[in-house]
């Protein structure tokens, strides 16, 4: 082998290694990225609320699994509203009995994935035939729902085809010793 060639295959082995162990080099490095990042964003299993920590009749906010969610922890008066309110709702469900101490829901829209905004009682709304007893409206599409989430039906002679909304999502929950509550899993996604 002449000496020229020996020189010149020796430096194109050392670029070949060379470029392999940058290669590995970026692939670790990436992979650590990727990794760390993974653990630094991993989603909490469930989120505890200390009912306590809720003033009753005014909702609190939360964001658990990406979805935004309400707690409205209710008063006689709230549910008193709730159960004449009923017949104006599409679903018709009808308020307990007793004292629910709380309703929780998502605050996306299932009319197209809008996040609801809070509406006060007494507040102007989409058909001010009857005094809004407070809840949500969706800003993006024509639709409102009450403190219980159910979908309420502005006029009597709506078409439903048209303009039926249905009740907000409840995230799966459990009660604990009757001051937490623990959600599990947030509402479905649209």
């Amino acid at each position: 082998m002449r000496p020229w060639t020996r020189i010149r295959h020796e430096a194109t082995v050392r670029r070949v290694v060379f470029t392999l162990v940058f290669l590995l080099a970026t692939a670790a490095w990436v992979a650590g990225v990727r990794w760390m990042t993974g653990l630094e964003h991993k989603e909490d299993a469930y989120l505890d609320i200390d009912l306590a920590q809720v003033p009753p009749g005014s909702p609190k906010y939360y964001a658990f699994q990406g979805t935004p969610l309400a707690l409205v922890r209710t008063t006689d008066a709230m549910l008193d509203d709730l159960r004449a309110h009923t017949a104006h709702t599409w679903s018709q469900r009808p308020i307990a009995p007793g004292h629910p101490s709380f309703f929780v829901y998502s605050l996306r829209s299932p009319a197209g994935g809008c996040e609801l905004e809070h509406v006060p009682k007494g507040t102007d709304r989409y058909a001010p035939v009857r005094p809004w007893q407070g809840g949500y409206r969706d800003p993006c599409r024509f639709g409102e729902w009450d403190y219980a989430g159910r979908a309420i039906r502005q006029y009597a002679d709506q078409d439903p085809r048209l303009l039926q909304r249905a009740d907000l999502d409840v995230p799966d929950f459990e009660l604990r010793d009757q001051r937490f509550l623990r959600i599990t899993r947030a509402a479905a996604k649209p």
